[in-house]
């Protein structure tokens, strides 16, 4: 597995780019911060969207329950494995750590 850091100018085309590509994928959102501890926002939910809008400069992951949002990250680090995305950690403005872990679907058995 690869980490690595994106740069903030790359932060749209970069998830343009991965939601073009990305299969059917379940996601767990949880947050992170000091004056809250962890909390789990969305746990093994169906991904419909994860996205930078570099005009809002807003980073969303939206689910059938929820749809999370970001403003103003400070960072974002992804975690690749054989170049498909396993997961992100965007910094909030607050410090906060955003984690969102993507897992691909079970295969449906033959029939």
């Amino acid at each position: 597995m690869t980490t690595r850091k994106l740069e903030r100018s790359t932060w749209q085309k970069y998830f343009d780019d991965v939601a073009k590509r990305l299969p059917s994928m379940r996601v767990g959102v949880s947050v992170l911060g000091d004056e809250i501890g962890v909390q789990l926002q969305s746990e093994n939910s169906a991904l419909i969207g994860i996205s930078y809008d570099s005009n809002d400069q807003v980073f969303e992951v939206a689910t059938p329950g929820i749809s999370h949002r970001v403003p103003s990250p400070k960072e974002i680090y992804v975690r690749e494995q054989s170049g498909m995305l396993t997961s992100v950690e965007v910094i909030g403005e607050d410090d906060s750590k955003q984690i969102i872990e993507l897992r691909p679907l079970p295969s449906l058995p033959a029939s």
